[in-house]
């Protein structure tokens, strides 16, 4: 990954998409559930874990530092009564430690699903309110002329992004082989054993920067932006959870046409760039020579 952000970013897209974007001068910013990614968390995402495996997990957990051949550390209050148990050689199996631990974890675990009834209700106000815009870092990137741009027979625009522009804080996705969660049961677990805080909500813009391995080519970046939250009758339907934003035509630097799009579609946008978009320049890209890479070919007229 780089370690500083770019100074323009591409969206790419489909002739009929790049007339709307150029022609309204708006990107289309979506909420979670319309990526159409069975992998993307969204507001009906639930936990991977239930009550009954946190207890079952710390039972376990509880019962190992019981039994373990070096004392636990820590000063939890948990850590402090097996301590003290390990002292007095309380118990001399892990089936007679069984139900005590049991019996004192279960209100420990009780506690925790009020707080979890609230990260849930935190979880799914976020992603109703969430609205992400994607793009990539460059305009040569094979996967996404193929995947978005209408197998080379779409568009690439180039706008600026950073502050003072409508793009002020991209974030560059991670790939990674194991999928977020909204909190995981090790996260939960944790708490329940040591009773310290750990605020889930504090990390929820990260669960959507992080995509599987198999889409790095892509190199995606994102942009958020946060929306009034609307609840009762009024509110839009699932499928409107999006917003077409404004953008300074000065944002757009180039446009650049897939290797195959059309004659006819390239005249219309290149007309319609010369009309709102004066200081953008064009291009065509080709395949490059005996090389799986792509190159451009300035138009100007």
């Amino acid at each position: 990954m780089v370690s500083h952000n770019p100074e323009t970013l591409v969206k790419y897209c489909s002739v009929a998409t790049a007339k709307q974007i150029l022609g309204s001068q708006t990107l289309r910013w979506s909420a979670p559930n319309l990526f159409n990614d069975p992998f993307e968390l969204n507001h009906r995402t639930g936990l991977t874990f239930d009550p009954q495996s946190i207890l079952t997990a710390a039972i376990q957990t509880a019962t190992g530092m019981l039994f373990a051949k070096d004392e636990p550390r820590g000063t939890s209050p948990l850590t402090v009564v097996i301590r003290r148990w390990r002292d007095e050689e309380r118990f001399q199996s892990p089936e007679e430690a069984h139900d005590v631990l049991k019996e004192l974890l279960s209100q420990m675990v009780d506690n925790r699903l009020q707080a979890l009834d609230k990260l849930m209700a935190d979880w799914r106000k976020f992603c109703r309110t969430l609205r992400i815009c994607s793009f990539t870092a460059k305009p040569d990137n094979l996967a996404a002329w193929t995947h978005f741009a209408d197998n080379n027979r779409g568009v690439a625009i180039r706008l600026q992004c950073g502050e003072f522009t409508s793009l002020p804080h991209p974030k560059q996705v991670a790939y990674r082989p194991t999928r977020p969660e909204i909190t995981s049961l090790k996260e939960q677990l944790d708490v329940v054993l040591t009773n310290q805080a750990f605020h889930a909500e504090e990390y929820f813009f990260d669960k959507f920067t992080s995509k599987s391995l198999h889409f790095a080519a892509e190199t995606e970046w994102r942009c958020f932006r946060q929306v009034a939250d609307e609840v009762g009758p009024d509110a839009k339907p699932e499928a409107d959870w999006f917003d077409d934003v404004k953008f300074e035509r000065s944002d757009i630097t180039a446009v650049y046409f897939g290797a195959f799009a059309d004659a006819q579609s390239m005249r219309e946008i290149y007309a319609l760039l010369k009309e709102k978009y004066p200081q953008a320049k064009v291009f065509q890209a080709k395949a490059a020579a005996s090389k799986y890479e792509i190159e451009f070919n300035r138009i100007t007229s």
